[in-house]
Parts: C-alpha cells; structure tokens; sequence
C-alpha cells in the first residue's frame, strides 16, 4: 500500500487538526497508509518572547515547508492564519477544510464578559490585533502578552498572572475545552484574525497526485472565503506585527467582507465593509484594502515599523569573542543564540549525540499502560521529547491520562511539556535531581504512589532510590546519550593553539568525551566554562579549573557567568 506523511507541529491542537485531515482522507482512501509526523517549528520553541519581537508568521511554518521540500513529508497541516500570505518557490495551498468557529472567545473562572471587564482587570492575550481593538473599547484597560499552550495561559490565569485571558474559539473547542469560555466575542464587536478558524494542508507545487487526493477533501466555500480573507491581509501586508483583522461572510451569491487596520492602542482606527458577487470576492477584498490603506492605513502602517525600528547598534558584552560549544546541535537549545545575541561568535564542536532510544518490551508495556500511574517524572527536555515521540509512535496520539500527574526539573522541561499541551503538577525550581527531589517531598510526601521516570540511558539512580523507598517506582530510557565518532579537527587544532577565548561544558559527559579526543596532557591549559558543581567536579578531578562556573544550572546563568567573566 502506498503511504502518505502528513507533517504537523507536535502540540496538542495542532495534532488536532493533522488527525482531522487524516480520518477525512481516510474515509475516502482505504487503499493508502497516512501516517502523522511530526516536526519542531520556531514559533514552539521561542515561548518566552511576544510573537511581535521575533518574526512574522512564518515562525510556525517554515520547518514544516523545509522539511516537505525534502521529501520527508508529503503535506503540512497548519493553521491557516499561520500562514504567510505568499508560499516559497515551490509550494501551494492544497486544501482547507470547512471553517470553524472564526470568533475569538473571553476566557475566565467566574463567566465574565467583555461589558463586564474595568480599567482594573489585567487582560491577557498574545496578539496586537485583539490588543487594538480592546483598547478601543476602553483605552484603560490592562493587558498583559501571554504564550504558552492553552493549558499553560490557562493555569497562568488561575495562579493570578492574569484576570481573563482572549483566545481563538476554534482552537479551544477543538481541544474540547469550550467550559473555560464565558463569551464567544461578536466580530462586529472584535474582527478575527484573517482565516481564523480554518485548517490548511500546505502542498509541494505540481504533486498531481497529492492535489487529487486532497480534492476529495476540500471546503470550496471556506476556500473562497479565506483566499479573500488572505489577499486583504496580502494587500496591506500584515503579520504578527500589525493590527489588522477581516472577516467575511457568504451568502448565497452574495460576498461581503469586513476589515480593520489600527495603531498598537487603538487610538488610530480604520474599519469598512465590502459587497459583490462570490465570483469577485478576491478582488474586491483588495479594493477594500487598498481603500483602507489611503483613508490613513499608510501613515498607521509606516508608524509601526519605524517603532519597529532597531536602535543604533552598540558594543556587546561578548563583541567578537571566540567561544566553543560541546552541546549537541538541537532544535531550541538557546545557549549560542543566547551568546550570539551578546555578541560572541559560536562554534559549535559538539561532544555528545542525543538519540532516541529504542524501547523493550517491558518498557513499551509500560509506556501502553500509563492509567496505572499517578505521576510521570522528566528531568529534561530531551527526556519530554523523547517519551512523546515514542508514546506517539505506539498510542498513534500524545495524549495522557487525565489521571496521571507530572512532576518536572526546571523551565526548559516545562517549556517542551507545554509544547504537547500539558503544564506539569509540580516544577522543582533547581536543576538537579537532588533539587527536585528535595522540592518534591518538602510539597507533595509521596506515599504508595505509582510513578514512571522517563530518563536518559546515562542518568543516575538517584530518583529510583530514593522514591522507591515508600512508592512502587518504574523507569524507562526514552534517550541515549553516545560519544560523537568524530571531532571537527580545524575547531580542535584551534584550541590547541589557543586561538579561542572559551569552551564551554554542560555536562561531565561533554567534558569526557572531549577529553578522549584532545588528550589528557593539554588539558590544564583549557580556558573551560562549565555549567553546575557536576560538570565543575568531572573537571576538577582532571586537574582543570574552570574560569567560569555558573551558578544556575540553566543556558540563561551560564551566559550571564559568562558576561561577567569578561566583563571584570
């Protein structure tokens, strides 16, 4: 039989909508295996910046488009609003299907409703667009940017961070969580995001075949509505950065649109509506565009990009300093981007290799069987990507049990559980297990509990020893840490001869690999760095002393060491 892949990010909504498209070809296609896969995108991996500061929509996208560019999938499902208006060289929109709810909803514990909200609510939401229009309504009100799954924005908002929170409605009925929603928002009252609510399948150009089979699926009404939605936004060229929002409406023969564009705090607002047959639905969505754009829409659009203007660039903290990293080469590890920003120059010589591990028999019983457990422990981000993909490849879903509690070292671990939907029970604040471990029984004092360690093949037995001592305690490898075959000779003939400022370790496996590579004799002569007392005890016991030691065991504390340290 022949196999189809369709591509999709890995958090929970957006698998939503890759097994949607997936059953609906299904039910037309008995004859052909259609198999999820899943890939990292920018936008899930960057979740502590607003969408605003780092990039237009192509954040959530472009992995996906690399990815079908070469042949390692078929087809990318995306949400269409995170599309850019223009495809690469290459690739086509080849089906949307029909729309869902386009509103955007208020979310809230006490079933509250924009008339309802004051100047003394904080708000929270992730978009400029609904930011403008609610400071339209009353230019006194306090938001506050959020990111996050929708789990995370929704915990974050009963710990306090927030009083309401604004999200797409769609998104939240698909997650079949529509109990949070106290008011889906009229759009005469707040216009949606173009081609809110719709699911898109982005296609290589000229796949004859995989144009056919997606045909059998295609909503033509949705299609003319969001290619109209699309070609609005195309024509004022809007993004993540701009204020702008349309909505449409067919009935019949008849096409109307209606479409905003505003300043940041809605002070400055320009809103019309359009009418025509279907048949001129595209062009007469530019016109309205256009209109908007000579009614004042220039003057808003070239305000916000001078604000978006960087400042004179100045010197940086680590301006052209040579510093070596021995991680791996990961999707999101943020420490070069963190030393690139400050001004370092990265090379990366990477000493360890990450790889998934395969599972026994015994652990994929485990892994099938997961309603037997009360809590879920991860002590990295590797280990969160790792169980998920391979829970993926053996449930078909990354779904949990709802029973089942997840306790997590640190933010990064939290930050990759967010990715596939989940905000763990419990998150120690250090980065050690001993931390957690500590954390954990100051707050929870487990007993006769079930729990399941998903680790690395080289992580210790600290946690085993320790829980097991009053719960029933069961682990599973979801990752291997191996030694590199090789080293890239031109970095290490650098370090020999000193043409570097600083290598940085963030584990003792890091450092022992290197080790076997450069030779015990040079080692005293290393300009290290190193990330918390484990790594600083494996270079200590071969006679090196590092310049930098971090004091927070994270990608964040160990560039702020770093700063320091050239900086005295």
């Amino acid at each position: 039989m022949q196999t189809v892949r369709i591509g999709t990010r890995g958090s929970k909504l957006a698998l939503y909508q890759a097994y949607r498209v997936k059953e609906e070809l299904e039910a037309y296609f008995s004859d052909i295996v259609f198999e999820i896969v899943i890939i990292k995108t920018k936008g899930d991996i960057i979740l502590d910046v607003p969408l605003s500061k780092i990039g237009d929509k192509g954040l959530f996208t472009k992995e996906l488009e690399v990815a079908m560019f070469n042949n390692e999938i078929d087809m990318a499902v995306h949400s269409l609003k995170d599309l850019p208006t223009s495809f690469p060289q290459g690739a086509c929109l080849g089906a949307v299907l029909k729309r869902g709810d386009v509103r955007d909803a208020l979310i809230s514990s006490n079933n509250r409703k924009i008339a309802d909200l004051t100047s003394n609510d904080v708000i929270a939401t992730s978009s400029l667009r609904r930011k403008a229009q609610l400071l339209k309504i009353n230019k006194d009100f306090k938001i506050v940017e959020i990111r996050g799954n929708v789990n995370t924005r929704i915990r974050k908002m009963e710990e306090g961070f927030c009083d309401v929170m604004i999200m797409a409605a769609a998104g939240l009925q698909r997650l079949e969580m529509s109990q949070y929603i106290s008011e889906l928002i009229d759009p005469e009252k707040m216009i949606p995001a173009c081609s809110q609510g719709a699911i898109a399948i982005e296609i290589r150009e000229n796949d004859s075949f995989i144009e056919n089979v997606l045909s059998k699926i295609n909503d033509n009404e949705t299609l003319t509505a969001t290619n109209a939605e699309r070609a609005f936004l195309k024509t004022l060229e809007g993004g993540c950065q701009i204020p702008v929002g349309s909505y449409t409406k067919i009935n019949g023969n008849e096409f109307t649109i209606t479409g905003f564009i505003s300043n940041i705090d809605g002070s400055d607002f320009l809103r019309e509506s359009a009418s025509s047959s279907v048949d001129k639905a595209i062009e007469t969505s530019v016109q309205l565009a256009k209109k908007l754009y000579n009614a004042g829409g220039k003057e808003i659009l070239d305000t916000i990009r001078e604000m978006n203007l960087q400042q004179p660039a100045q010197k940086k903290a680590l301006q052209d300093k040579i510093i070596i990293s021995t991680r791996p080469v990961e999707s999101g590890d943020t420490l070069p981007e963190l030393l690139q920003k400050h001004g370092a120059k990265v090379f990366s010589l990477p000493m360890i290799e990450i790889l998934p591990a395969q599972p026994t028999h015994a652990e994929l019983e485990l892994i099938k069987n997961l309603q037997h457990f009360d809590w879920l422990f991860f002590t990295s981000k590797n280990g969160v990507i790792n169980f998920f993909k391979q829970l993926s490849d053996i449930n078909g879903s990354t779904a949990l049990p709802a029973s089942l509690k997840i306790a997590a070292i640190g933010a990064k671990t939290t930050i990759e559980l967010d990715y596939y939907g989940y905000a763990p029970d419990f998150v120690s604040e250090g980065n050690t297990s001993e931390d957690l471990l500590n954390e954990y029984y100051s707050k929870i004092n487990p007993v006769n509990q079930h729990i399941l360690l998903a680790l690395g093949n080289l992580a210790d037995n600290i946690l085993m020893d320790r829980l097991s001592k009053e719960n029933d305690v069961k682990r599973i490898n979801v990752y291997q840490t191996v030694k590199p075959q090789m080293a890239d000779e031109k970095i290490m003939q650098a370090i020999q001869h000193q043409y570097y400022d600083l290598i940085v370790f963030t584990s003792p496996s890091t450092f022992i690999n290197f080790s076997s590579f450069y030779g015990k004799e040079n080692l005293a002569d290393l300009k290290a760095a190193c990330i918390g007392v484990t790594t600083n005890k494996a270079l200590s016991e071969k006679g090196v002393t590092p310049l930098v030691i971090a004091k927070k065991s994270t990608a964040e504390g160990l560039c702020d060491e770093i700063i320091s340290y050239f900086n005295k």
